[in-house]
């Protein structure tokens, strides 16, 4: 979907210059009487051909500015900001609007501390044969400070107004699932759980989605907090939403956190087998993460709720270790006596009978050019009695209760072994 002219940046090598302009007012040449130990701006060196095809989109514009600013006590505060253009090509049909980008950080000496604030107004892709994607008012928030343990603290938050998504033709995908767990845990697991295929023709929405999390220490323990949340998901025909996630881990060993971080990221995982790959953080976090069992964690989802086609889901647990000692993990049995877990769940008969119909239609399912077909009708039905005779049988176990073709909240699970 970009534009051919765009496409020759993507492999072009990129080098910069830093110029450096010494306090206490470097900016005065520019009527900044900012006192500073020094202004640093970044300039690009670009070829011909690079400068030419940006000033397609930005004009005179430069297409991207960075400034950081050194004050006197080693912080400092670093600017990046990119300008808004429109452009279109008339033979094409391709339209790009894009509203620009801002970034701030406010860091302390040897960025041990930082506030960043990022926004980017917004972006419209259109593609007259293919489709078109757009967002709008993303904003990304974060105020980091080291703990007494090593383990960072503070919140971050990223707030989305609007995403759409809206292709005309089958579309091949491959996420990289395993960098974006990187990016999020630190952990590297391989290639081998990245998903990949083809989206068929279709339109998605979403709408005012926001994550935010908050980590906090108590002595040489660690706290964090997650909320994801959206107002609405739109696939097609089908509509969901509001979704609400909010979930913590309690009482995490902070010395044992920063010494699992650091073994798992001294792992090689470059052309490592996934096999070989997954041993080597089983044996990583054997070695190093046993204190975190052993002092009683708590995992808690503190609120789960979702609006479906089908009715609402709901759910709030926790699962808790208590008394672990390494030599339990030796002994399945007195492992499983460690923990608590409680749950509470409500869901929609269709939403549990919808994954049982699919099923047992795979099951049946025979070639085509097979003589006799199954009567897929006949296959749902059995596949229905086989789920209300499961839920009866739970139901006189007293592990749920129904109301109105649903299972409603009471549906309690609690385990204290």
């Amino acid at each position: 979907m970009l534009p051919d002219n765009l496409r020759p940046l993507l492999n072009s090598t990129i080098k910069y210059t830093h110029t450096i302009q010494h306090g206490p007012l470097p900016g005065i040449g520019h009527f900044d009487f900012r006192p500073a130990r020094a202004l640093v701006t970044t300039e690009f060196a670009m070829s011909e051909g690079t400068r030419k095809t940006l000033k397609t989109f930005f004009g005179d514009k430069d297409p991207i500015t960075i400034t950081n600013r050194l004050g006197f006590g080693g912080g400092g505060e670093l600017k990046v900001s990119v300008p808004s253009f429109d452009y279109e090509e008339a033979l094409s049909g391709v339209k790009m609007k894009w509203k620009g980008f801002d970034l701030k950080v406010d860091y302390a000496s040897g960025y041990k501390e930082y506030k960043t604030e990022a926004l980017s107004p917004g972006f419209l892709l259109e593609a007259a044969s293919k489709g078109t994607v757009a967002f709008d008012n993303v904003k990304y928030l974060s105020d980091i400070r080291p703990g007494n343990t090593g383990v960072k603290l503070g919140t971050s938050e990223l707030t989305v107004g609007n995403v759409q998504l809206n292709w005309k033709e089958s579309v091949p995908y491959s996420i990289k699932l395993n960098e974006l767990l990187y990016l999020m845990t630190r952990v590297r697991v391989g290639e081998f759980i990245n998903p990949s295929g083809e989206f068929k023709p279709s339109a998605v929405s979403l709408k005012a989605l926001r994550y935010q999390i908050v980590t906090s220490e108590q002595d040489e323990f660690i706290n964090t907090r997650g909320k994801v949340d959206f107002s609405q998901f739109n696939y097609n025909d089908s509509h969901y939403g509001p979704m609400r996630l909010d979930i913590s881990a309690n009482h995490l060993h902070g010395p044992t956190l920063i010494k699992l971080d650091q073994a798992i990221s001294k792992i090689p995982f470059e052309g490592v087998d996934p096999a070989v790959l997954r041993k080597q953080y089983i044996d990583a976090i054997k070695k190093n993460g046993i204190p975190l069992l052993e002092n009683n964690p708590k995992l808690m989802v503190n609120e789960f709720y979702l609006k479906m086609p089908t009715g609402e889901a709901k759910l709030e647990g926790s699962v808790e270790l208590h008394g672990l000692k390494e030599a339990d993990l030796k002994d399945p049995i007195t492992f499983i006596k460690r923990f608590e877990a409680a749950a509470k769940v409500s869901l929609p008969r269709q939403t549990l009978e919808n994954p049982v119909i699919a099923r047992a239609r795979n099951l049946f399912t025979v070639d085509q050019s097979a003589e006799e077909q199954p009567n897929m009708a006949e296959v749902e039905d059995l596949a229905r009695s086989l789920l209300d005779s499961q839920l009866a049988q739970w139901t006189a176990q007293q592990y749920i209760q129904q109301a109105n073709g649903r299972c409603p909240p009471s549906w309690i699970t609690k385990v204290a072994c």
